[in-house]
């Protein structure tokens, strides 16, 4: 016995052989010449008056080529030949009028011809899915031998192998177009890719600068990894970020994400700051794009690094035989938590040193050996610490010709140390007027170990009216940051608060009891300013020391 067809077998059946007959006969051009050779030598090895090349889709059947009558088309229900695909195997009718297959059929009974004589033989690709048949019939009776059946079957196989070689040539030639097209659209996004990163970075005779960057797939995907470094009073941040996804929508998001951390920056923002303001900006962003981000604020005279992370890799000191993260507790990244608060880490960099900053594709493409991703990328910095910077880069991004899982960028940060008679010194101060006291004592005692006894007296005024300001107006604790250059011949006085309002120098007059902190630290100092960060912001006065 034989298990019977579902309906629902059938369709599919009919669905993928429909699917062959749209990949392998190409309806939209002229049919392939050598099938008119076919249909005339199927006449003569059958001896039939008629013979044509049938492709039969969904809804008629297409007579490619015929010999002994015009070409033509007919409604695939009316079909002798969609009847005999059904069927399976070549068919032969030599009377169709006393076939119970054809005899109601219109082609036989009148209705639209008069065939007596029927034989069709399938088009069946190396799949086994039939595009038609190859068919001979005729007016009058005809019994055909079995060979004259085997001659007919061997046609319909080189019909097929016509279409098979018209497909490959067709198949090549859209494979170049595609290739043509890709190769455009490549250099389409790498030239995008190009002009959404930095053109230059910035270098001094401090810092110098190293980039890589290189896309993790072949093709059109644009990556969404950025890198960037914005040069502030006083100090180089430095940017590594990473916008999830590969495509135009998140190299747009990149731009905007990298143009936006660039002008929080240049504002004089603190790293954290300036990540939790584009934070907001990538909530607002169409879609659900969200980007990992890390920023380094590296102050060149005095060595002191800020870090902040946005669920970004946190950047490596390296040295021959040596790597270590700069530690910061990360926060999430950018666009998937609202008002977010990010913290911030302090290190210092006594000497020279040196830095990577970098995006995760670069710990994937060193997965698979025997260590994980991070792990290679600290052997790969312990062992050649002392390369060149450009060497170094080349060799953290080998792994590039054997995995592109992801994108990759890197900067490499060559740092020659501090000035020579650069000082930092920080102090937490207390939540209350007594702030003021320890601040004073803390100033004395500091400028005293940095021989600065001159420069005692205007300082004191000026942390005095600053840590004042900050009490009362803030009402939560400050901190005090002093900072001595002395080839500048410059103290620098910093005082941390979380007050958004903006002091501004008002003259009193004699008898005014208030109001003239900032006037005073205007008359004694060099300049002032106001350096946003967060929620608060630090009130920074210069004052020269020769």
């Amino acid at each position: 016995m034989h298990a019977q067809r579902s309906p629902g077998d059938a369709d599919r059946a009919e669905a993928l052989r429909l699917a062959a007959v749209r990949d392998w006969v190409d309806l939209t051009r002229p049919p392939p010449v050598e099938l008119q050779a076919v249909v005339r030598l199927a006449r003569r090895v059958t001896g039939a008056p008629h013979a044509v090349v049938n492709i039969i889709d969904e809804h008629l059947q297409r007579q490619l080529a015929a010999d002994g009558c015009e070409r033509g088309e007919c409604a695939r229900e009316d079909s002798m030949c969609h009847y005999a695909l059904r069927a399976g195997g070549l068919v032969h009718a030599p009377d169709a009028r006393r076939d119970v297959r054809f005899a109601a059929n219109p082609w036989v009974d009148g209705r639209l011809g008069a065939v007596r004589s029927y034989t069709s033989a399938p088009l069946v690709t190396p799949e086994g899915l039939s595009l038609g048949t190859l068919c001979v019939f005729g007016e009058q009776v005809r019994e055909l031998t079995a060979q004259q059946r085997a001659d007919l079957a061997d046609l319909a196989h080189l019909v097929v192998g016509v279409f098979a070689r018209e497909r490959a040539a067709r198949l090549e030639v859209e494979s170049a177009q595609a290739l043509r097209q890709a190769q455009r659209a490549a250099e389409t996004a790498r030239a995008l890719q190009t002009a959404l990163l930095p053109r230059g970075l910035p270098t001094s005779p401090a810092v110098s600068l190293t980039s890589r960057y290189l896309p993790g797939t072949d093709g059109v995907d644009v990556g969404g990894d950025f890198y960037d470094a914005v040069r502030t009073d006083g100090a180089l941040v430095l940017v590594m970020g990473d916008v999830q996804g590969h495509s135009t929508a998140a190299a747009a998001a990149m731009g905007q994400v990298r143009t936006a951390v660039h002008a929080y920056v240049s504002e004089g923002h603190d790293p954290c700051t300036v990540l939790e303001r584009t934070n907001r900006l990538v909530q607002d962003l169409e879609g659900d794009l969200f980007a990992t981000c890390c920023l380094v604020r590296l102050d060149e005279r005095t060595g002191e690094v800020v870090v902040a992370s946005a669920g970004h890799p946190l950047p490596l000191r390296f040295a021959p035989g040596h790597v270590e993260e700069l530690d910061v507790e990360p926060g999430p990244p950018l666009g998937v938590q609202e008002e977010t608060v990010y913290t911030e880490a302090r290190h210092r960099l006594p000497g020279a040193a040196r830095l990577l900053l970098y995006t995760d594709g670069l710990a994937e493409w060193a997965r698979g050996g025997p260590l994980d991703g991070w792990d290679a990328v600290a052997g790969t910095l312990r062992a050649h610490a002392d390369e060149d910077a450009g060497a170094l880069a080349d060799r953290l991004l080998a792994p590039v010709a054997h995995v592109r899982a992801d994108d990759a960028a890197l900067l490499v940060v060559d740092y020659a140390g501090p000035a020579s008679g650069a000082l930092e010194a920080r102090l937490l101060l207390p939540a209350d007027p007594r702030a003021v006291a320890v601040a004073r004592d803390y100033l004395r005692a500091t400028l005293d170990r940095w021989d600065l006894a001159g420069t005692v007296d205007a300082a004191e005024l000026v942390v005095s009216e600053l840590v004042t300001n900050a009490v009362l107006h803030a009402g939560s604790g400050a901190a005090l940051t002093l900072r001595h250059d002395a080839a500048l011949a410059r103290l620098s006085v910093g005082v941390d608060d979380t007050s958004t309002s903006q002091p501004r120098p008002r003259d009193g007059g004699e008898d005014a009891l208030g109001g003239r902190g900032m006037h005073i630290v205007d008359v004694v100092a060099d300049r002032w300013w106001v350096a946003p960060r967060g929620d608060g912001k630090t009130v920074w006065a210069d004052l020269l020391t020769a």
